[in-house]
């Protein structure tokens, strides 16, 4: 922080030499807020108060700057002196580390700071707006960045945190202030931008923020996905602005709407030939950024077509894995955390080749057999398994992630027994299988990933394991009542991806209630107890399974789970797809008994007589 204020002091210096001959009177306006910042420090030991003091004095300090005409030396002297306050709480603030709540409530506090019209008017490069105005504003938004991109790091955050669209304006107001300085370096042929670090600040807080995967949606709809990727068309790839936007595109993708918006603007391909075009400029840094993203943004029929590529990520994705497992921190090269590659696999694992792939013919070094590699996973998850029992947001996703990729390897029958050999691993599966989800952080969780709970009992579920006391191969009780067999029952399988589609249909279907009845898990599961026996229950003892198939559906290992059921208990199945077919591998098998593609509702209400 000490670098915000000495460029505010040089510019003090040089404007005091301007008005050291002027005759006119100092304002006094900034001295009252000097008493009571003065005040404020004397609790420095008690970091609520002192907090609780601070932010409205920045508060009534930027609505304070624009009253004083500085035109006298007294005046700088007075708002500097000001501004050391303020970093020197800032520096306090900083290292309140283990008060999760206090930093959450620093980091809104701030951002709601960033919000005023002051700063909006500075970063808008406000012509109206006066430069020494501009420039107490400018470093003012620089040391609110600077606590911000730390604080984000640690404060807590929950799922309903992303809908918020508080901060929409100031966002916008960044990335703008951003593109416009880049495009100003081009125009000018410098390789740095003139106002350097307020861009440098901006891109380190977008970097973080869209670290937490939670609040993503934040930066979405803003138009700020799409400005990032035109300056990595204009930018020179080997530099650090580089690397916070690449940084910045890569963790948006972690979340499946930022990859939607991602690939929306065509971002895979302006990716793909950055890698293909600049690979001499790349260092390894931003191809590994590259890469990931790219991972994350290809379907599976995509990352099959372009096989060399997609095997190269795949081998540095296991490599940074076996780093970041042998640190105490876990974290490998580049400082990467485990979770950034495994969230990696977790998606690209719903496509047996590429699972084939990591567990078979990978190139690392040392170099792995299956054998290893799987125990590899199988051991990260041990030491994330007690992650449950504290609300710690990054080792918990950590812990879903190996969970979801243990659950995928669970379905290849030539992996099971290597599973099935390690009883701790089996314990420790069983453990949380019957969690009850009381210490589960509110966490995001991609379509590709499935819940903790979700996820140990579904690898149970392809060991052949016990879970809960009770075999997976559910008993035949009668959770659904078929009036004596009067009508029969049709059984909905979808992905809850599709719930709108799946809504119409209900209502379509419920037309004909005379002549059949419908089972779908929203009517019969209410909550999270038992979900799978209750599923596994509706399938036996319906006559008809009508699999409403999709990309979610093939992404979704839940949905994989029961139509491999319904295929064990040899059951009916009418596969139909919603849109277009989609890519999958693991519907390779003796599944269709009937086809329909439905491309519409209308198509449906056509064929519909077929289902009947």
């Amino acid at each position: 922080m000490e670098g915000i204020i000495q460029l505010f002091q040089e510019f003090a210096d040089n404007m005091s030499l301007e008005t050291s001959g002027r005759t006119t009177e100092s304002d006094e306006v900034f001295q009252p807020l000097l008493i009571k910042f003065q005040q404020a420090r004397e609790n420095d030991d008690n970091h609520q108060d002192l907090i609780h003091q601070t932010i409205p004095l920045c508060n009534e300090f930027i609505d304070t700057v624009e009253k004083v005409t500085f035109t006298h030396m007294n005046d700088f002297q007075n708002c500097l002196e000001l501004l050391h306050h303020i970093e020197s709480i800032f520096q306090i603030m900083l290292f309140i580390e283990d008060e999760k709540l206090l930093t959450r409530e620093i980091l809104f506090a701030s951002l709601d700071l960033l919000s005023k019209p002051q700063i909006h008017s500075y970063l808008n490069n406000d012509k109206h707006t006066k430069l020494p105005h501009k420039e107490v504003y400018k470093c003012i938004n620089n040391l609110l960045l600077s606590l911000v991109y730390n604080k984000i790091t640690l404060a807590p955050f929950v799922n309903t945190d992303s809908t918020t669209r508080k901060y929409t304006d100031i966002f916008s107001a960044m990335y703008k202030r951003v593109k416009r300085d880049l495009q100003f370096s081009i125009d000018i042929e410098q390789l740095t931008v003139p106002d350097n670090q307020t861009t440098c600040f901006i891109l380190s807080f977008f970097w973080n923020l869209s670290d937490r995967t939670v609040i993503v949606p934040w930066l979405l709809g803003i138009g700020l996905v799409e400005s990032m990727l035109e300056c990595l068309k204009i930018i020179e790839i080997p530099s650090e602005t580089a690397q916070q936007i690449l940084s910045i595109i890569h963790n948006i993708s972690r979340h499946d709407e930022g990859a939607d918006e991602i690939n929306k603007f065509d971002g895979l391909l302006i990716l793909k030939n950055i890698q293909s075009n600049s690979s001499e400029a790349l260092d390894d840094l931003n191809n590994l950024l590259i890469s990931m993203a790219i991972a994350l943004l290809s379907t599976s029929k995509q990352i099959r077509s372009d096989n060399k590529r997609m095997n190269k990520i795949l081998n540095q994705l296991l490599q940074i894995t076996i780093q970041a497992a042998e640190t105490e921190d876990h974290r490998g090269e580049y400082r990467f955390h485990v979770s950034e590659p495994l969230t990696v696999f977790s998606k690209l694992f719903v496509d047996d080749h590429s699972l084939e792939y990591v567990l078979s013919h990978a190139e690392t070094d040392p170099q792995l057999d299956i054998t290893s590699t799987i125990n590899l996973f199988i051991n990260l998850f041990m030491k994330f398994r007690n992650a449950f029992t504290e609300k710690n947001q990054l080792e918990q996703f950590t812990c879903t992630a190996l969970l979801n990729i243990l659950w995928s390897i669970s379905f290849q029958d030539r992996y099971k027994t290597k599973l099935q050999q390690n009883k701790d691993f089996l314990n420790a599966i069983n453990s949380l299988a019957i969690d009850n989800g009381e210490k589960i952080v509110d966490e995001y969780v991609s379509r590709s990933m499935e819940s903790m709970t979700k996820a140990a009992n579904g690898i149970l579920y392809n060991l052949n394991e016990i879970s809960d006391g009770r075999k997976t191969d559910i008993v035949d009780c009668h959770l659904v009542s078929n009036s004596g067999g009067e009508k029969p029952m049709i059984m909905i399988s979808y992905a809850h991806g599709n719930n709108p589609f799946c809504d119409k249909l209900l209502v379509e279907l419920g037309k004909k209630g005379n002549l059949f009845g419908i089972w779908i898990d929203r009517n019969y599961c209410s909550s999270n107890e038992d979900l799978w026996e209750k599923i596994a229950l509706g399938i036996k003892q319906s006559n008809l399974i009508l699999c409403l198939l999709s990309q979610d559906y093939y992404n979704s290992k839940s949905c994989r789970k029961e139509a491999i059921f319904a295929i064990k208990h040899k059951k009916s199945i009418i596969p139909a797809y919603i849109g277009e077919p989609g890519d999958c591998d693991w519907l390779g098998m003796p599944f269709f008994y009937l086809f329909h593609t439905l491309s519409t509702l209308q198509k449906f209400k056509i064929n519909s007589q077929y289902l009947l």
